[in-house]
């Protein structure tokens, strides 16, 4: 019979049998470059951070790597990450009674104080419910105790929360830098009073850019439409309106990006040069929910870049944003880290890039390491209606280093109502 679990200690000496009988066992283990491991009395408020989906995808994305090292600054706060683990050890996992775990110290993530969910696509739902069963949590929110973290969603793909309100506490709306620190603070507050859940819940309510499911009730038109969202108590705001980080300059991160044992999607050190998008097509849902454009400065950038490179060793920057080449110095910024980086080995590379705001001088000064790479477009198809737009994927074979593989940028927690 299993020992009974006590938040804040290590699973490892009952997860280590388990991995040599799995795939990839490495993506488990943790102690990667710029991890950090808090001891657990050291702080007052402990968040998992999970990205739903398996460690080779959820390490290099930009959001929760951001709000990680923004939590672990804090003096009062820890935060550790935890991804879907793979069905070979969820089976396990169930089978010696393991529960999910965080990957930085392997503590269960039932003993956390916040579980935050960054959602960068809808097939995340589902594996949220997984990791819930696995955590012994739960699925749904109004079954919860105080005994259970609180389950926060973020990101993309949770901006319309509707689908899994009833699976979430809290949802993060908009850009999560700040936001995440003031919901530490209620949380703080809340555990120094003894408060139980649903009066922390209305504190939370009370948190700019946070919604509350369990705080509203929703009404339904005949045809199955939603008719209307009311709160149900005072404490909860008639519209919660999203949150927005205005001068990405004062949010220089990550600091020290994390550099994974096993091989992930994106094997680079990137910098987010600007967050929203100039072209406004209806169609994109990333552009939409982004606004308004804010653009890091190219002094920023290059600090950024010089910073991240010495904290990680990566030998490739990639320069993040939903276009790219739409940022109003990049030719500018490509030119003076090609002068800075020449000779090094180290590539420059646009992740994402629109057809019509490449150009030949940028492209020399991306290729000017003679790395060799591929070059990635997304060009929309043609239409009488400038809206009306479909994107396309193209990726040609290419002469020397732009690269290959498209990215979303998904900041912060959460962009979502």
């Amino acid at each position: 019979m299993s020992s009974p679990i006590v938040p804040g200690t290590s699973l490892y000496d009952r997860l280590e049998p388990l991995l040599p009988r799995v795939r990839k066992p490495v993506q488990y283990v943790g102690g990667e470059r710029n991890a950090t491991v808090t001891p657990w009395a050291d702080a007052q408020v402990h968040w998992a951070l999970c990205y739903p989906d398996a460690y080779e995808v959820g390490l290099p994305n930009q959001g929760l790597m951001i709000l990680y090292e923004v939590l672990n600054e804090r003096p009062d706060a820890l935060a550790e990450r935890t991804y879907a683990v793979w069905p070979d050890l969820a089976e396990l996992m169930r089978e010696h009674g393991v529960p999910q775990f965080t990957v930085d110290a392997h503590r269960p993530v039932a003993g956390f104080d916040v579980l935050g969910v960054s959602f960068a696509t809808e097939l995340g739902y589902t594996n949220l419910l997984e990791i819930l069963d696995l955590a012994g949590v739960p699925l749904h929110a109004a079954e919860r105790t105080g005994e259970h973290p609180l389950v926060l969603a973020g990101g993309h793909a949770a901006f319309n929360p509707e689908p899994i309100a009833d699976f979430v506490d809290i949802v993060a709306l908009g850009d999560g830098e700040q936001v995440v620190g003031e919901i530490t603070d209620v949380v703080k507050a809340a555990k120094a009073e003894g408060l139980g859940r649903r009066e922390t819940l209305e504190r939370l309510a009370g948190v700019p850019g946070v919604y509350v499911p369990g705080l509203y009730e929703v009404t339904y038109a005949a045809g199955g439409a939603i008719e209307a969202v009311r709160p149900t108590t005072d404490a909860a705001p008639a519209r919660v309106h999203k949150r927005t980080t205005s001068d990405l300059d004062d949010w220089p991160y990550p600091k020290q990006p994390l550099v994974p044992l096993a091989e992930t999607v994106h094997e680079r050190m990137s910098v987010e040069i600007f967050r929203g998008c100039t072209r406004g097509c209806r169609f994109c849902q990333a552009g939409m929910i982004t606004r308004p454009v804010r653009e890091r400065s190219k002094r920023g950038v290059s600090e950024m870049v010089e910073q991240g490179l010495a904290a990680s060793g990566y030998s490739e920057v990639g320069l993040l944003s939903l276009s790219s080449a739409d940022h109003s110095e990049i030719g500018e910024i490509a030119k003076g880290l090609a002068d800075r980086y020449e000779g090094t080995g180290t590539g420059l590379s646009l992740p994402s890039t629109r057809v019509d705001a490449f150009n030949v001088d940028l492209a020399e000064e991306l290729t000017r390491s003679g790395r060799r790479s591929g070059l990635t477009f997304a060009p929309e198809g043609g239409s009488e209606r400038p809206d009306a737009a479909r994107p396309a994927s193209m990726t040609l074979p290419a002469s020397p280093a732009i690269c290959t593989t498209s990215s979303s940028v998904s900041v912060g927690s959460p962009h979502m109502k």
